[in-house]
């Protein structure tokens, strides 16, 4: 990666240790753990060291393949415990102990919840006396290492774990717990909130009554010995039927089996259950008091629409009901069953399953008795809202017959006072119309909306930016521009009221201007929350450059750009979360597409609307952790070293494949074997550049592919890197991309592969930022 100093051995000092390791000059206190800095190595290949959120220095930047050495002196024979300070946003990424040829220990690191987020992890070893180097063996990549210690296996002496009467399990009646430890003299302590045990926790010392479903945590203390492991036991205490009562209110965490959720902290106190996708599930035992109809209710937040609640008897789906954007991950609505439920009296089990995902969960509540019936929620015409040329006559309409419809145009939300609908709205500016529909005995429905964009800039088209981040980036800290080339064939940026504005060197010292490094840059960005859409004119060669957290660092000049470079280590941009498009707007329409030619930064979605009603969607979907985790765990070893963690991930031409890289000659065996041309054989930066003797985009396309020796499979996608070697970073974003389309190479356009949208008479350009 063009971070690291490859292959560079710096000789930094032989560190010492004695009983039984003795750093010098400074010799360690008797009994003293052999604490190594991470930064001390003798000897090292490929690291780097970053400055670390626990102190000092830690080593990062570790790839596969990396190693540091480190020279102890052990005075005593034997087994050592050896703990290791870790951090990774990714989850099984290896390290191994070794000394010379030898594997003393290979250890699994743990994803700790970043790079700065620190766990310690532990194995034992044994050890000879005497002078000798450990070399701590990048066997993945993926982590960060702060410190080792070593020190003598002998163990201190740990208090028995505390035991738990009755066990934990489900009860009909509340009971008295008791707790006890085998270790004569302990002191035990406890909670009953679901939180770890201290220090400071209450004091065990009489039977614990247990009258409401709880967990009860537990540890044993002692003088002179290790705290003993946490001890938990968790006691359901139900109906004499067995179950949860209903009707009441069920906790959404206190489920009795569940498939694919998790748990996490609420903004209302307690847990809610998250990371809920379409197809999983809570089952919950519950008692229900009397048969009849129930209404039901359930606590959801999500910064999305369209998720979908069932709750299911066994295969029979009782009632469902929709989840709207709320807000936010921790934003909270209610929302009901709007026909209600009936149950049976008795002990039976209850699944709340996600038909459609994306939300979190809190609780679910049944009440005695159907709910009222809810009036319908109104619907537009034009559907959904929407980007048009000229004024729309919007429609509202209700299925329950009678109803009466208000609404408004101002952004309030409508109340009976709002005006009443009697006929189409004319919307002639940018509008956004909500409305509700009312009925004497019934509840008020939903609330409708629609956003109308009526193009008024003299553009060719809409360009509009979403926030896709989940919730991890505000729409401030969303930044967008465009660079390209005007209609006189100048160099210009489009402004926030989508003008062309000529670029020129002035423009990096003009007012405003952004500075790096006591470097100056135009500042020609716009936050999403200052400008989401601006009409656009005609451009070609254009770039929208997309970046979170900052706006990026670009030199501009009278007739040229220095954009991002990911081969330039001093680039401003290289600690920057950035990407972009690439299109053109003409006379001919709009050609545009997203691309990982160069680099993955972040996952886009890149939407063409045209006004002959053509609508669709390229990109990526996923969430950028879940691309990442596949990547390294989908791609060969070579690919796996493309990933520039936590920034992007390269095009192998731009990482270990280039000229002079470990990969430089990867395609180069296979083509000496199937090279059936006349001229010069491609060498591989040749074929992943499209360059030179493989600068026929048929040819490269084939090469990179691994279909080159049979023509007859050039066209047939199911052949497609089927051999070693392929370029397996290009198959990669075709396996995670919508339709199969990616641009992974300078030519995976051929035979119509690449994330490409193309079409006349262009409305509207639709671009969400993903994470």
């Amino acid at each position: 990666m063009t971070w690291k100093r490859a292959s560079m051995l710096l000789l930094v000092f032989a560190l010492v240790l004695g009983l039984g390791f003795v750093p010098q000059p400074a010799a360690a206190a008797p009994g003293d753990p052999g604490k190594i800095e991470a930064e001390s190595y003798a000897a090292m290949n490929g690291i780097q060291t970053e400055t670390c959120t626990e102190g000092g220095l830690n080593v990062g930047y570790i790839e596969a393949g990396d190693w540091m050495d480190y020279t102890v002196n052990v005075q005593t024979a034997g087994t050592y415990s050896v703990d290791f300070r870790v951090s990774s946003p990714y989850a099984n990424t290896q390290l191994q102990l070794l000394k010379g040829a030898t594997t003393l220990a290979t250890v699994t690191n743990p994803n700790t919840g970043g790079w700065q987020n620190w766990q310690t992890v532990s194995t034992t070893v044994n050890l000879t006396a005497g002078s000798q180097t450990l070399r701590v063996y990048a066997a993945s990549n993926g982590w960060n290492l702060n410190w080792i210690n070593i020190t003598s296996a002998t163990p201190v002496q740990q208090v028995a774990a505390p035991t738990f009467t009755p066990a934990g399990g489900t009860y009909n009646a509340a009971q008295n717990v008791t707790l006890a430890s085998a270790t004569a003299g302990a002191t035990i302590k406890y909670t009953t909130d679901g939180s770890t045990p201290t220090a400071a926790s209450p004091t065990y010392a009489a039977p614990i009554n247990v009258s409401s479903s709880l967990t009860i945590k537990a540890i044993a203390t002692k003088a002179g010995m290790t705290d003993s492991t946490v001890a938990a036991a968790s006691y359901t205490i139900q109906t004499a039927t067995g179950g949860k009562a209903v009707p009441g209110k069920i906790e959404a965490e206190s489920y009795d089996a569940m498939f694919g959720v998790a748990t996490e902290q609420s903004s209302e106190g307690g847990l809610n259950v998250g990371w809920i996708e379409t197809g999983d599930s809570m089952s919950y035992n519950v008692s229900v008091a009397t048969a009849g109809a129930y209404t039901v209710q359930f606590r959801v937040a999500s910064p999305n629409a369209g998720g979908q609640i069932q709750l299911r008897n066994g295969a029979t789906v009782l009632g469902s009901a929709t989840v709207s954007n709320t807000g936010g991950w921790q934003t909270w609505s209610t929302v009901t069953i709007a026909t209600g439920v009936n149950l049976a009296a008795g002990s039976q089990t209850l699944t709340v399953y996600a038909a459609a995902g994306g939300f979190n969960l809190n609780w679910l509540q049944f009440t005695v008795g159907a709910p009222t019936p809810k009036a319908a929620t109104p619907t537009f015409s034009p559907v959904g809202g929407g980007t048009y040329a000229t004024a729309q006559n919007v429609t509202l309409a209700t299925a329950t017959a009678g109803a009466v419809i208000k609404y408004t145009t101002d952004g309030t939300t409508p109340t009976a006072a709002s005006l009443t609908y009697t006929g189409p709205i004319t919307v002639a500016t940018t509008t956004s119309v909500k409305a509700i529909a009312i009925k004497s005995g019934m509840a008020d429905s939903d609330l409708a909306s629609a956003a109308y964009k009526i193009s008024k800039g003299g553009g060719a088209m809409d360009f509009q930016i979403k926030n896709g981040t989940r919730g991890n980036y505000a729409d401030n800290q969303i930044y967008w521009a465009v660079l390209g080339l005007d209609a006189n064939n100048k160099l210009s940026y489009l402004d926030a009221n989508g003008n062309l504005v000529p670029t020129s060197t002035a423009l990096n010292d003009a007012p405003g201007h952004l500075t790096k490094n006591g470097q100056n840059y135009a500042n020609i960005y716009h936050k999403l929350s200052d400008v989401p859409i601006v009409s656009t004119p005609a451009i070609s060669s254009g770039r929208m450059f997309l970046s979170v957290g900052s706006p990026m660092y670009i030199k501009v000049y009278n007739d040229g750009y220095a954009g991002p470079d990911v081969n330039n280590p001093t680039d401003p941009n290289n600690d920057l979360y950035w990407d972009f498009i690439e299109f053109t707007l003409d006379a001919g329409g709009y050609h545009g597409n997203t691309t990982r030619v160069d680099a993955f930064g972040f996952p886009i979605t890149h939407r063409l609307i045209t006004k002959d009603g053509y609508d669709r969607t390229v990109g990526e979907t996923e969430t950028r952790a879940n691309l990442f985790a596949a990547y390294l765990n989908e791609v060969p070893a070579e690919f796996k070293t493309l990933v520039q963690a936590p920034y992007r991930i390269l095009a192998p031409a731009k990482g270990g494949f280039k000229a002079g890289g470990p990969y430089a000659n990867y395609f180069d065996n296979y083509v000496n074997q199937v090279w059936t041309g006349t001229g010069p054989k491609p060498t591989t930066q040749e074929i992943l550049l499209g360059i030179g003797a493989a600068a026929d985009p048929q040819l490269c396309a084939a090469l990179n592919r691994g279909v080159y020796p049979n023509p007859a499979q050039w066209t047939d996608t199911s052949q497609y890197y089927k051999i070693t070697p392929s370029n397996y970073y290009s198959k990669f974003w075709h396996d995670h991309s919508i339709d199969g389309l990616s641009y992974g190479f300078c030519y995976d356009d051929v035979y119509n592969q690449a994330a490409y949208l193309e079409r006349n008479d262009p409305l509207a350009l639709i671009v969400t930022v993903g994470w």
